[in-house]
């Protein structure tokens, strides 16, 4: 049956607690409009690739106003909010009429006026397409899900893997829901569950251990999607602990074929499950010290020892410029390893004007908040690599993600090449380092700005992955932030029987 939709992706991460906005110039990079969305994201493993997949399968006429992201970070700017919306709501307009609406988000953005962002881009779509055209959304599932969201989307489903390697099949399923919703002419409900005590839950979201919580409770949507008349879908989402506002934490979303308590007592039941195995983690975060002690006696050859800077994770929302773990390398007097990437454009402008050869005396990173991360380090060093940081994922997570470290550089300090940015990047694809002349499986030590998603890539040529709390904004210590609009007592920042 042929159909009339709109696709669109307004995608971000937001940190509050960092003290630098994301600007509208911060997403020039990833802002895509009408035709470009189709060229850039067809054939991709993201979830766009996968709308677009099904569309085009099914016969679909389908536009595609606008496709924007960037790096997680502070707060969003209300004037960059504003033009994203602005073509949003032009664009369905300009699409009527329609069956049906597939939006991309990510479920943790707040702008400078809206803590629930998500939920303000569901209301004013809605307000556009009425009450009774189904709305579909793909969620990361470190997401905070909130009463408004569920409300205004028909449709909620997270990806079920961490790291995040089902982009596309997450769009696919979104796409597919709609698609039965549509073809048989019944309007979906979102039933949540969620806690008002509760930071933070399902092990992280992680799946990639095999265990644990999160493995758990996908084991019982699977049987739930299978064996429970009308569940149409299960999202499990563990939360996202750096946003400030009531509806912080984990939740359970079931999707029913219609409102029916009976979806909501599966998602209060696998929320209730999420609560009492609140304080169950497969993974644990080391510090740097433990993290320099494994390099020294339990780092074996043949394969790098991949150590993920789970404190100053640019996919986090942190500033990327922390200088501890590059500290600890330096001090320990490692060979053959490679941190990547510490954003500092002073830096990396005084490595190119060096040029390829030349020799340096910098300060590094600590630039923005050095008391979250690292001071300033001074260190000399020679230039090995100049590029525009340019590069395409071709690893499992986000297949066909193209991205930039803007103006960069390869600086060799003694046994450690440290990759300089000029733009702030999480580290999840290996080709992210090939392209300065490092191949990552011939390395002793891999040190990678990121809390989860390069074990996906670097996972498959790695020794051993270590998670190493740093101190920088995404820290797994919560007591350093100032929360001043979360329900209290919460766990963990609260003791609670």
């Amino acid at each position: 049956m042929t159909h009339r939709l709109l696709m669109a992706a307004i995608k971000h991460e937001t940190h509050v607690f960092k003290r630098v906005p994301t600007t509208l110039a911060d997403f020039r990079h990833g802002y895509y409009r009408d035709e470009r969305v189709a060229e850039v994201f067809r054939g991709t493993r993201l979830e766009l690739g996968g709308f677009l997949a099904v569309a085009e399968k099914r016969g679909w006429t389908i536009s595609h106003p606008l496709a924007v992201s960037t790096t997680p970070g502070g707060r969003v700017t209300d004037a960059a909010f504003a033009e994203f919306m602005a073509v949003l709501e032009e664009g369905l307009k300009r699409a009527q009429p329609l069956d049906g609406v597939l939006l991309a988000l990510h479920g943790s953005m707040a702008t400078e006026s809206h803590d629930d962002a998500e939920g303000e881009i569901l209301r004013r779509v809605r307000a556009v397409v009425g009450a009774h055209l189904p709305i579909g959304i793909s969620l990361d599932p470190h997401s905070n899900v909130t009463r408004r969201m569920a409300e205004h989307a028909n449709i909620i489903i997270a990806y079920r893997t961490n790291p995040h390697t089902d982009h596309f099949e997450t769009g696919e399923r979104v796409a597919l829901v709609l698609a039965r919703a549509m073809d048989e002419r019944f309007l979906p409900r979102v039933h949540l569950a969620r806690r008002r005590d509760l930071l933070r839950g399902f092990d992280a979201a992680r799946t990639h251990t095999g265990r644990g919580p999160m493995v758990e409770a996908l084991r019982r949507v699977a049987e739930w999607e299978k064996s429970e008349p009308g569940v149409l879908a299960v999202s499990v989402h563990s939360g996202y602990s750096y946003a400030d506002f009531p509806e912080v934490g984990p939740s359970v979303a079931v999707t029913g074929r219609a409102a029916d308590p009976r979806y909501q007592r599966l998602a209060d039941e696998l929320m209730e499950y999420g609560w009492c195995q609140r304080a169950v983690e497969t993974e644990r975060v080391v510090s740097v010290d433990e993290a320099m002690t494994a390099l020294r006696t339990q780092a074996p050859a043949g394969k790098p020892l991949v150590l993920g800077d789970y404190g100053d994770a640019p996919g986090g929302g942190a500033y990327g410029d922390g200088t501890n773990l590059l500290a600890g390398l330096i001090s320990a007097g490692v060979e053959g390893a490679v941190l990547a990437a510490l954003y500092d454009p002073e830096a990396a402008a005084a490595c190119v004007d060096a040029g390829v050869g030349g020799e340096v005396s910098v300060a590094l990173g600590g630039k923005h908040d050095p008391g979250f991360g690292g001071a300033p380090l001074r260190v000399a060093g020679r230039v090995g690599a100049v590029s525009e940081g340019n590069y395409v994922f071709r690893g499992p997570y986000g297949t066909g993600t193209r991205g930039t470290f803007g103006q960069s550089v390869r600086l060799d300090i003694g046994g450690i090449q440290v990759i300089l940015s000029s733009r702030n990047s999480g580290i999840y694809d290996q080709e992210q380092l090939r392209i300065f002349g490092i191949e990552p499986a011939a390395k002793s030590v891999l040190a990678l700005k990121c809390m989860h998603g390069h074990k996906a890539d670097f996972g498959r040529i790695a020794s051993r992955l270590i998670d190493v709390d740093t101190g920088g904004l995404t820290t797994r210590d919560y007591t350093r932030f100032t929360y001043r609009k979360v329900p209290r007592p919460i766990w963990p920042l609260d003791p609670i029987d």
